[in-house]
Formats: structure tokens, C-alpha cells, sequence
């Protein structure tokens, strides 16, 4: 029915505690989180920059050992790939961005982002209407970088990982996992930074279609389902607990959410982990997530959670890669960015 990862031998140590599912309900138990509400809300998301407020894959990482569920239910599964498929191929937006210097830069299964990157981008909401807590129904246009911005040109994956139309994005895998499945296939977890200017585009749009939330391409704005925190951590109900959970969509089933340079599912579907210490050697969170998932929660391009260490992983956390370009176009490298609240104070 879907993917998750299971850890492979032992994790590097990590300097972030209590960040498991199992110490995570701890924690939000005696923080007075309501155990199974919206993950938005339960797990301290926050975006500093909205002032509103044994079986192996491929690529060699561990595979749902529900094999057999899967198999059973192959024939509704094909049907279901061979839709998402034409879906995707019917698209006039699927192959556009594959230009003949697209395909230059990158492989078959990336595109290319090359553009400024604005470090600080300040989000103004112009329209929230009443309940919708933190999401914001239309945000201003005209804003501009108030710093000096920095040209970037790098490839990032089409899609979520596996980056293969017609499967599931691949979710319950930890910082380290991501990063390990994207170097084993010769890329690398994207940097905050690359994942923001591949969801914003050229236009620094707050969401990768636009300003207005709705309608929107992408799978998000679903229910919430409380999650049994008992049956997350324990090995022999983990998977049906995720099949319980589950409501995102197979990759290519939505062809028109797709950013401006040609990545797809940026926003909503899955939330999707994402490499700051690679911005910010120094950073106090060198895990991140961006993008938000199928809930309602903001799902903005500079939407970043960073509360989680790099051992957590939970029913809808994914990722996708990022990599260099192959055509030989120099570029320099990418400047650090580092979040203003963890910026020396000047003397």
C-alpha cells in the first residue's frame, strides 16, 4: 500500500533529544498537547518568517516489509500507477520544463533551478478567514528582498522520494536516512535554502502556484486523523497504523502542482526533510522540514518546522534530493544563510 523506512544499523549520535515518536507524545503529554490533534499544531510548527505570526529498493535503503499486503492489492495498485501516469503525461505542464538546457544541466528525473535566492523573505497575510487557525487564505503581493540576494543553479528532484511516478512517496524515515538514500543514488538532501527558491520560483510566490491558497493543485487542507501513539512505536502495528493514517497521493497525481522550475508536490502531500547545516554550519536545528503535508496546516514555500531532531521520523515525513549540475556552468557557491535569531548580536 505505501513505503516507510526502517532503520538500517545504528544512527549517528545526535546532540537532540526526545526526538522519537514515542518521547515525542511524551513530551507534548506534559507540554498539555492534545495527544493525536493536528500534527500543525502538536508538534510546535513554526515559520519565523511569516509576520503574521530485510526487503532493499534500489537505491539500497529498507522497504515496507508489507510485501504481501501490497501484492495483494497489486491490480487496484497498477491501475492506479497507470492512471497517475497518463494523469502526469496529459499534463501540458510535464513536459515544458524539460528544455533542451534543462536536459543539458540535469538527469532525466531532476530539473533546474537557477535563480536569486532572498535569504529573509517577511510573509504579510492580507486575508485569513475566521478558523483556519495558522493557514492564511491570500498573502500580499509586492513584497521585496530586503537583503542582497544570491544566485543559485543546482537540479532537484521532479518529485518526492522515490521520485518514481505512480508510487507512494516514501515517508517514516529520520534526517539521517534521507540524507544516506540521497547520497547512495549520487545526490544529496537538499539545503533549506535550494528547497525554498525550488518551491517559491523566480517570483518568490508564497505558495509554488501563487498568493491565493485556494483552489489549489495540491493535496493538502485534509482532515486530521488522530494518530494511536502506542501503535506508531511498536514494530508489529506500525504499518497498519501508517495504512490508517495515510492520506497522500501517489506521485504524478497532481500534475498541475508543480513549481514554477518543475518540481511537483512541493507544497502539501508529504512534509519533506531538508538540510540547514548545510546552510549554517553553526545552526542550533541542522534538521529541517519544509513543505507541510496533506493536513491542514500553512504548506508555505518558507514554511520551515524546526522543533524535530534528526532522528525523528512519523507517518507523514518524507523527503526528495538536490544536486549539482552536470553541464559545466560555473556558478559560485551558495552563500550561508543564517536565521536572524541566531545571528551574533552586533556590538
Amino acid at each position: 500500500m505505501f513505503h516507510f523506512f526502517r532503520t538500517v544499523g545504528p544512527l549517528p549520535p545526535s546532540s537532540v533529544v526526545n526526538d522519537s515518536p514515542r518521547s515525542f507524545v511524551r513530551a507534548a503529554l506534559l507540554a498539555g498537547a492534545v495527544v493525536g490533534a493536528p500534527f500543525e499544531a502538536s508538534c510546535g510548527r513554526s515559520d519565523a518568517r511569516a509576520v503574521v505570526v530485510p526487503a532493499r529498493d534500489d537505491a539500497g535503503v529498507a522497504s515496507s516489509p508489507g510485501a504481501t499486503a501490497q501484492a495483494a492489492s497489486a491490480k487496484s495498485e497498477a491501475t492506479t500507477t497507470t492512471s497517475a501516469s497518463a494523469s502526469a503525461a496529459r499534463s501540458p505542464r510535464s513536459e515544458r520544463f524539460r528544455t533542451p538546457e534543462v536536459k543539458a544541466a540535469c538527469p532525466p528525473d531532476m530539473t533546474l533551478v537557477e535563480g536569486a535566492f532572498c535569504p529573509h523573505l517577511p510573509l504579510y497575510c492580507a486575508r485569513r478567514p475566521p478558523g483556519e487557525g495558522y493557514r492564511c487564505a491570500e498573502y500580499a503581493r509586492g513584497v521585496p528582498c530586503p537583503e542582497p540576494t544570491d544566485l543559485r543553479r543546482f537540479c532537484v528532484d521532479q518529485h518526492e522520494w522515490p521520485n518514481r511516478v505512480g508510487e507512494n512517496p516514501r515517508v517514516w524515515v529520520d534526517w539521517y536516512e534521507a540524507k544516506a538514500a540521497c547520497a547512495g543514488v549520487g545526490k544529496r538532501l537538499c539545503r533549506r535554502s535550494e528547497w525554498m527558491l525550488a518551491c517559491e520560483g523566480p517570483k518568490r510566490l508564497p505558495y509554488p502556484w501563487g498568493f491565493v491558497r485556494q483552489p489549489s493543485p495540491c493535496n493538502l487542507d485534509r482532515a486530521s486523523i488522530p494518530f494511536d501513539a502506542a501503535a506508531m512505536v511498536d514494530d508489529d502495528t506500525r504499518e497498519g497504523e501508517l495504512a490508517r493514517l495515510w492520506q497522500a497521493d501517489r506521485i504524478g497525481s497532481h500534475p498541475d502542482c508543480v513549481s514554477a522550475y518543475g518540481a511537483y508536490d512541493l507544497a502539501g502531500n508529504v512534509d519533506e526533510w531538508t538540510d540547514d547545516q548545510a546552510d549554517d554550519a553553526h545552526t542550533n536545528h541542522p534538521s529541517t522540514l519544509n513543505g507541510g503535508y496533506w493536513g491542514p496546516v500553512r504548506d508555505t514555500c518558507r514554511l520551515t518546522t524546526t522543533s524535530h531532531g534528526p532522528t525523528f521520523k512519523f507517518y507523514q515525513v518524507g523527503f526528495r534530493c538536490c544536486g549539482d549540475t552536470v553541464d559545466g556552468v560555473a556558478v559560485p557557491p551558495p552563500r550561508p544563510v543564517v536565521d536572524p535569531d541566531q545571528r551574533p548580536p552586533r556590538l
